[in-house]
């Protein structure tokens, strides 16, 4: 599990150290620098993903896309950045700045620092030195195991696949595992790949013995949608899968523009849910787009439920909706409330008297939560009182 996220002179970000857990959500204000957390890794990824012999970190990409290198340059000013990660006392640190051809869309690697508990490195990514994905030939085993954990993340952006008759093949012949695509776009390949093949023992539903994939997908996605079921097919001579869904095992099975946005936003979640590996990241953006206050909570229910059987889970939510479905998981007992974590970002500080820039919370057992900062959720008790005229808005 990566449990700090290192940031200096990234966008809003001068520095920014951030814990993270088995399942930490991220909330807060907009444009407040939650999605620029989650970049950093993103960024980590695209680059680790290029292969060895790269020196060039793409802005531009598969997994995330963020302009120019002005564009990423902390706005405290600085030529170069900083984006780096922990792990049970391992740490490395990639260190980026203007590229030496002046390319327009990408950062020049220059230098590698790590840590492996006492053991400090630093490595300077000269022309002549070979790389590894990290720096050097001779990366110790511990820091290439964090590595790999960054290479093989999932992403699920807000910004899903519109519904569609058929859904394409992912695009490589070796696609990270469970990978769903960040718009979901190769959920349905993956459904229709693994449909009749069993999922990790630890994500079983309690009401589904099966382990069949198929069962245990309609099992909770029954939960969000009651009565829920999906089919996937490969279409014969195409590159190209058939997804169905309906609403009752009783009802005829329905094009997904047939069935609703929610459930086709939630597809992809689950089956990522259901098929990532024990040590894999999984980061999704606002997974309650689309969804019934009651199914947000649900998949909150079920992220946690995923997060205790060994994969990291990483969510940017502004609902909360969400947040409780988590702390009903803790107070049933799903998962403990020292494996979530908790970051409220409030807008980037300009004097002394603002509030921190990232407030982190902590749970007890029964759910409740250490504090409640102002704008944390708050604003539905806020309308309640203006409407009670307790206070003018």
């Amino acid at each position: 599990m990566i449990d700090g996220l290192y940031l200096e002179n990234l966008k809003c970000f001068e520095k920014l150290r951030l814990p993270l857990s088995f399942l930490t959500l991220l909330t807060g204000f907009n444009a407040a620098g939650k999605s620029t957390a989650i970049q950093s890794l993103l960024l980590l990824a695209q680059f680790l993903r290029q292969g060895s012999a790269q020196k060039r970190l793409p802005l531009n990409g598969p997994l995330v896309r963020l302009g120019s290198p002005g564009d990423v340059l902390g706005e405290a000013g600085g030529t170069n950045l900083s984006l780096g990660v922990s792990e049970n006392g391992i740490s490395a640190a990639w260190v980026l700045g203007p590229d030496k051809d002046r390319a327009g869309h990408v950062l020049s690697l220059e230098q590698i620092k790590w840590s492996v508990l006492e053991e400090v490195g630093v490595w300077n990514c000269s022309d002549s030195m070979p790389l590894t994905g990290l720096c050097a030939g001779d990366s110790p085993e511990k820091v290439k195991e964090l590595v790999s954990q960054l290479k093989n993340i999932i992403f699920i952006s807000a910004m899903r696949t519109i519904v569609t008759d058929v859904y394409p093949y992912p695009d490589t012949p070796d696609p990270v595992w469970a990978d769903v695509g960040t718009t979901g776009e190769y959920a349905a390949w993956w459904f229709a790949e693994m449909l009749d093949e069993d999922i990790d023992a630890a994500r079983v539903h309690p009401d589904e013995p099966s382990l069949m994939l198929r069962r245990q997908f309609n099992a909770w996605a029954g939960e969000l949608f009651p009565g829920a079921e999906a089919n996937a097919q490969r279409i014969a001579g195409t590159g190209l899968v058939k997804l169905e869904l309906r609403n009752h095992q009783a009802d005829t099975w329905r094009r997904p523009a047939n069935i609703g946005y929610g459930y086709s936003y939630a597809f992809p979640i689950i089956v990522a849910g259901l098929l990532a590996k024990k040590g894999q990241i999984l980061i999704i953006d606002s997974p309650e787009a689309h969804l019934h206050p009651m199914a947000q909570s649900k998949i909150g229910r079920f992220l946690a439920a995923v997060s205790a059987s060994g994969v990291q889970v990483l969510i940017e939510t502004h609902s909360d909706h969400v947040l409780n479905g988590v702390r009903l998981a803790v107070r049933d007992g799903i998962m403990p409330p020292s494996d979530v974590a908790v970051h409220f970002f409030n807008p980037r500080p300009r004097g002394k008297g603002d509030p921190a820039h990232v407030v982190a919370l902590r749970f007890d057992k029964t759910g409740n939560l250490s504090e409640w900062p102002i704008g944390f959720f708050d604003q539905a008790e806020n309308d309640l009182a203006a409407l009670s005229g307790w206070f003018e808005r």
